[in-house]
């Protein structure tokens, strides 16, 4: 397939199924018992409805196409006056600076919070 899609399970009159959803191409769908089959039905259904777009002259959308984002390693965040107050003593007297200390401290919380949650 060309373009994005989005695959999600629903019920109707009992019968739970799988959808697969085009996000570019207009009512253009793929339904199974099983996310592949639905996948696969949608693949050949882009098929289709490219092809009927090009003989019909329905205009046929750009193909999205993803950049990774690049993040620099800047962050701003406001916090309580009285927050950055302590931050900062505590940066003083641990003898580094208020960056190191913040970005030490969202370092070890992101350590401690991925153990929490594996």
């Amino acid at each position: 397939m060309k373009y994005p899609f989005s695959v999600f399970q629903t019920t109707v009159e009992e019968h739970c199924f799988w959808v697969a959803k085009s996000a570019s191409l207009k009512g253009c769908v793929g339904q199974g018992e099983t996310q592949e089959e639905a996948i696969a039905e949608l693949g050949a259904n882009e098929a289709e409805w490219l092809e009927t777009a090009r003989e019909v002259g329905i205009p046929i959308p750009a193909v999205p196409v993803e950049t990774a984002q690049e993040f620099s390693g800047k962050l701003t965040v406001r916090i309580a006056p009285s927050v950055h107050k302590r931050a900062a003593q505590i940066a003083k007297a641990e003898g580094v600076s208020l960056n190191q200390y913040m970005n030490d401290a969202i370092v070890n919380w992101n350590a401690g919070h991925i153990q929490a949650v594996s």
